[in-house]
């Protein structure tokens, strides 16, 4: 009676706005499907039809992650044989091929690199040969994590660098040089320009880095097995030296872009008396201050390792027989092998894959320390070593840390790859996608190009080029291009993600770390976004036909006539 009164309870609008607002996922999960029903009805429906509902269901949950990306893999394993489109053998067949175990094995290389910690050594090895100015500094941060990225998960190479990015900041705020973080209106802590310049170059190169290499990021890996997976006839077009042959000169000036760009707009250049020159000046005793930091934690480091060196051996080796199994340019050892057994040599036995699960499989065997030496030297008893050895790549480790979940992912996309081949849904697709027909290559692919980069913001690059290369391919049989070219295209732009946070895991790791507002990613993104639509362009349609002069045909396996070429 004497209380505080009761406050007045909810709206019905207030109700559901709370409601939508907590509980959009399951909203999602049951509204969706039964919309979209009628792309089966009347039932039983259609084959193309029912695979045309399972492409639009795990497309909005992929886009949406209302549940888990690997999750939403699994809906062609349910639909699919339901509907008899694919028996559920052929369907589990896509969860399990070359590509899968070419993606494992690239997991278990990088993971062998980060245990022993060689990616850190090159790091602070690379810092301390360019220097300690802004301009050096970024420049060492954004080619070692460039060069990492091409081998590790973009998202890796990213945290690597996060700490380090710290520790140079934090030298230089106690030498009252810069600030690490801003106070907002609200009195929140928030990433300064310089913060936001260091941390988004870190994440941006990890992701331009990740295009260099097939093993660089699963979204390489997607691509490569949607174009095997539709055109089995098709010879060894992605090879890894043929592939880098492509996109190392791609990504060598996407990056000299995104560096250009961070320094014009954050550090001044070539604008002496802007205000963000006169902010990134350091003084020489903050540069010695740095170097001394630098030298404190490369000390810790001690010399190098003998798991590290067996890491870079092995990983060499790794990358060695990856680009000489079979170039196309000269014999590799696995022609060699073809002809030694009298096979074909254009029998594909032996594949990347075989590579990617070989070097780890030597890893798990070889030691990471040469202490298993003392049982044959050790004069005494107390001397002998009293635990087993490591290896060079430790399973349990391995086991706690692989994202083996996007195995589901890789697989669900390629079985909706098989469905939408074997029941005609890629025929119909094509069918409306003939209004194209009167459009320049070069127009079609900048339609590509723009169309992808605009969703991979907002959405799983996996999930996105999983999507998309697919309807690119049949795009391009049907205006009677190679769809090899539109392949690379929907599936390298993919993961040029540079604007917004949810687009890729490092964009979320910086934003979380640095505090990071979402307007000034998308700030420090928009630059890196234009340039590589006006970069990846130019390599796409100048450079790609060079690396693979096939793109100017249509072979027999794309089941299309030979184009007339473009003037």
């Amino acid at each position: 009676m004497f209380g505080r009164k009761e406050p007045p309870p909810p709206t019905m609008v207030e109700r559901l706005k709370l409601f939508f607002a907590v509980h959009w996922r399951g909203v999602l999960l049951v509204v969706w499907p039964i919309a979209m029903l009628f792309l089966v009805l009347p039932l039983p429906g259609e084959k193309s039809g029912w695979t045309a509902y399972t492409l639009i269901l795990m497309g909005m949950f992929w886009v949406t992650e209302a549940l888990p990306l690997a999750v939403t893999g699994f809906f062609p394993i349910i639909i699919l044989p339901l509907a008899e489109v694919l028996s559920t053998k052929d369907v589990c067949k896509a969860y399990m091929n070359d590509t899968i175990f070419l993606f494992l094995g690239s997991l278990f290389l990088a993971s062998a690199v980060e245990q022993s910690g060689l990616h850190k050594r090159m790091a602070y090895f690379a810092i301390r040969l360019i220097g300690y100015s802004h301009y050096k500094l970024l420049f060492a941060m954004c080619s070692v994590t460039t060069f990492v990225s091409m081998w590790i998960t973009n998202t890796a190479a990213t945290t690597m660098v996060t700490p380090i990015n710290f520790a140079l900041l934090k030298v230089f705020e106690d030498q009252r040089v810069l600030k690490i973080y801003d106070r907002t209106k609200a009195g929140d802590d928030e990433a300064s320009d310089i913060t936001a310049c260091y941390f988004c170059a870190a994440t941006f190169s990890a992701t331009i880095g990740g295009i260099g290499t097939l093993v660089g990021t699963a979204t390489n890996l997607v691509f490569k097995g949607l174009f095997s997976k539709d055109f089995p006839d098709a010879p060894e077009l992605i090879s890894f030296p043929l592939y880098s042959a492509f996109a190392i000169p791609t990504m060598v000036a996407l990056e000299a872009c995104l560096y250009l760009w961070l320094i014009v707009v954050y550090l001044g250049f070539m604008r002496p008396n802007s205000p963000q020159a006169k902010k990134s000046a350091i003084p020489d005793y903050a540069k010695k201050a740095a170097k001394l930091a630098i030298d404190k934690d490369t000390k810790k480091l001690g010399k190098i390792t003998f798991w590290e060196i067996m890491v870079l051996i092995l990983f060499g080796g790794a990358m060695v027989a990856f680009f000489c199994r079979s170039p196309q340019l000269f014999t590799g050892w696995a022609d060699i092998i073809n002809t030694t057994f009298d096979k074909p040599s254009d029998l594909r036995m032996i594949t990347d894959s075989a590579v990617a699960m070989g070097f780890p499989f030597l890893m798990l065997l070889a030691p990471n320390t040469l202490n298993f030496i003392k049982n044959f030297t050790a004069k005494a008893v107390q001397h002998l070593p009293k635990k087993p050895i490591g290896s060079v790549l430790d399973w349990a480790t391995l086991n706690r840390s692989a994202p083996y979940s996007f195995m589901f992912l890789l697989g669900g996309g390629f079985a909706l790859s098989t469905a939408a081949k074997s029941s005609g849904l890629n025929d119909k697709i094509g069918e409306h996608m003939t209004a194209l027909a009167g459009l320049s290559n070069f127009v079609v692919m900048l339609l590509i190009i723009l169309v992808v980069i605009f969703i991979t913001n907002f959405a799983s690059n996996v999930a996105v080029a999983n999507v998309f290369v697919p309807i690119a391919m049949n795009l391009a049989v049907k205006l009677d291009k190679n769809p090899l070219w539109y392949c690379v295209v929907a599936g390298m732009t993919a993961s040029f993600c540079f604007c917004i946070p949810v687009g890729t895991p490092g964009n979320l790791v910086v934003q979380s770390a640095a505090k990071i507002s979402t307007k000034k990613m998308i700030y420090a993104g928009s630059g890196p976004t234009v340039s590589t639509i006006i970069v990846s362009m130019f390599f796409f349609y100048f450079w790609a036909p060079i690396i693979w002069p096939v793109l100017h045909e249509m072979p027999e396996w794309t089941g299309g006539t030979t184009p007339e070429p473009e003037g």
